[in-house]
């Protein structure tokens, strides 16, 4: 492995490199002087393509990975592993000494939209890298907007429903966190090998949540319910997602809901991250710069 503080600019691969976490990941290598190889379809290479993947990978000092979600996928998970499958033959075959694959908080469970991560993880440890890091990162913020829908719900019922329980906390983290967390990891001298845990700036139930996102939106007095199992897999399907990933999700919130752990380690100083849901929500929501 070359000097990852000696100045020298490397090559990495990230996969990924439009999604909200790689996004973070690849502009900050490029600032500090680092190649890119961008792994996204709108960059045209996606995860289908085998024959690219292995190009891109060729002779990388590093990679950051992900296994992407599809959210029409007719077989979520087996197009998670087919995915996962390709993107261990371009590790393999390129000898890429340093990854840091992005995978869930609870991965550990191996169920629901975790469960692809966790292919991905068994499947790195296969490869035999040299210097293997799995960073698993909590409930991201950016799913209250982008996959839950936050504003619209808070505006046109005045209520924020998800099939999350309200009272439990989730650890909660910003996608700019975690993606600067794996740039880190890709580019130190002698980073921790193996797993990460990060959770995130707080642990919020989806109560507390909801009160933090409405005052940031300017909604005050939008409430929490919690929507059955059965009302958010319609919801889903009614806006579009396979029936293969509503039942992930749903999964997934079951899991929480039950109260199986997703953290493996307690909270401490490294597994807490700097950015507040107040303060991502006032940037997000209000465009309150962060």
């Amino acid at each position: 492995m070359k000097n990852h503080q000696s100045g020298e600019r490397r090559t990495y691969v990230v996969v990924g490199a439009t999604g909200k976490t790689g996004r973070v990941v690849e502009r900050l290598l490029i600032s500090h002087g680092h190649e890119v190889r961008a792994v996204a379809r709108s960059r045209g290479l996606g995860v289908d393509d085998a024959a690219a993947l292995e190009r891109a990978f060729e002779h990388a000092d590093g990679a950051f990975v992900i296994v992407p979600f599809d959210l029409a996928s007719v077989d979520l998970h087996a197009r998670e592993d087919a995915t996962a499958e390709r993107l261990e033959g371009a590790i393999r075959g390129s000898g890429v000494p340093r990854v840091v694959l992005l995978s869930g908080l609870n991965a550990h469970l191996r169920r629901g939209t975790s469960l692809g991560a966790a292919l991905m993880e068994e499947r790195l440890h296969d490869c035999s890298v040299p210097e293997p890091i799995v960073l698993r990162a909590g409930w991201f913020m950016e799913n209250f907007t982008d996959g839950l829908g936050f504003r619209a719900q808070a505006e046109n019922t005045g209520v924020f429903r998800t099939p999350f329980t309200a009272h439990r906390p989730m650890p909660t983290v910003a996608a700019r966190d975690v993606g600067q967390r794996a740039a880190e990891l890709l580019t130190q001298l002698h980073p921790r090998l193996g797993v990460h845990e990060i959770h995130g700036h707080a642990d919020l139930t989806m109560t507390e949540a909801t009160a933090i996102l409405a005052e940031a939106a300017g909604l005050p007095g939008v409430g929490y319910e919690q929507l059955s199992y059965d009302a958010a897999r319609t919801g889903m399907l009614a806006s579009g997602m396979s029936p293969s990933f509503a039942d992930a999700f749903v999964e997934t919130a079951r899991s929480f809901n039950d109260a199986q752990p997703w953290a493996l380690t307690p909270r401490d100083e490294e597994t807490t991250t700097t950015t507040s849901l107040r303060d991502w929500a006032r940037s997000t929501l209000a465009g309150v710069p962060a």
